[in-house]
């Protein structure tokens, strides 16, 4: 038994801005970006804007100061329906902040700011029940605006599954300090706020008190998911094991995978599935040649066998990326 990351919280595996067709998002502005750096730069003073299409979701956000500021500069992030725009924004020179941050959840966005990208201020939020349709950024200065570190998360939480209901989860950072603790609800399921990606590890307790299990150190981000598994199993592409640090990126949208058992004991009667967020259609095949939903497979002790993937995007999902799900197994 361990627990197992199942899905990966990044919306957007890349950096949409450095990935994308200019057309995608540039307009009229005066744009560069160097893929080697990663970074971005806002030349003129006009706006750059993608379309948006995520109901609840994290943007974090890494850029550069202004090295000074008059009377009317400003650097702005903004969400936008087709009523009204909200956002963060740069007016002051000693005021400003290296990091940004803008979560979306049950209709109420929130705004945040930090120097460091660990320690964040909230300064406000509002309904917003309109669907967003577009994000972007926008700039007045003489000096450009530079965007060093774009990310997209699906939520401002960590979920973990299957510990009984009262179970205590307990979030502890790399120095052993208590973050926060939560209980586990009546469907199994936990769900820790992050209020920054950190390193941590989880220690949950029974209801009397009595530790059950402890993780290991944990790299910890916006919509990650967790499930305490009982099946030892190594998931492997390209000849490499999926690990809980490091999910696999598919380079295609047909493609295999292994699934391996490495337990003592055989599993009968497994099925697997799949969940995504987005609207792709994601089927499985066990020959390559007969696609399906859902398959079943037995896997006696040692045993691999490859699962066939195929993906078909849809055509509101402009995510590169063809990471964008999970698998579920279950008996």
């Amino acid at each position: 038994m361990r627990l197992v990351k199942v899905k990966d919280g990044l919306l957007e595996v890349e950096n949409f801005f450095l990935t994308s067709f200019f057309s995608d998002f540039a307009g009229s502005a005066n744009v560069t970006r160097d893929i080697r750096t990663g970074k971005l730069k806002l030349i003129s003073n006009n706006k750059i804007e993608r379309n948006f299409n995520y109901n609840e979701f994290v943007i974090e956000v890494e850029k550069e100061n202004f090295n000074d500021m008059s009377q009317d500069d400003y650097a702005a992030l903004y969400l936008g329906s087709d009523k009204y725009n909200f956002g963060i924004k740069d007016i002051v020179k000693t005021e400003q902040h290296k990091f940004w941050k803008v979560l979306k959840q049950d209709n109420y966005v929130q705004a945040y700011v930090s120097d460091d990208g660990i320690n964040y201020t909230n300064i406000g939020g509002m309904n917003f029940t309109d669907a967003i349709l577009n994000q972007g950024f926008q700039k007045y200065s003489n000096e450009d605006f530079i965007l060093d570190n774009y990310k997209v998360y699906a939520n401002p939480y960590v979920t973990i599954d299957h510990f009984p209901e009262n179970t205590s989860c307990e979030l502890y950072d790399s120095k052993d300090n208590l973050i926060k603790t939560r209980l586990f609800d009546g469907n199994f399921e936990c769900k820790m706020f992050l209020d920054g990606n950190i390193q941590g590890y989880f220690l949950f307790k029974d209801s009397t008190g009595s530790k059950i299990y402890k993780s290991d150190l944990l790299n910890l981000k916006y919509g990650d998911a967790y499930v305490f598994s009982k099946y030892e199993l190594e998931v492997i592409y390209n000849g490499l094991i999926v690990t809980d640090v490091d999910p696999g990126v598919l380079k295609d949208l047909d493609e295999s995978i292994s699934i391996k058992n490495i337990d003592t004991v055989d599993y009968k009667g497994l099925t697997i599935s799949t969940e995504t967020s987005s609207n792709d259609n994601i089927q499985l095949s066990l020959d390559g040649t007969t696609y399906s939903d859902k398959i079943k497979l037995d896997l006696d002790h040692g045993q691999s066998k490859n699962i066939f993937v195929k993906i078909t995007k849809s055509a509101d999902n402009h995510n590169f990326s063809a990471r964008d799900f999970q698998l579920i197994i279950e008996e």
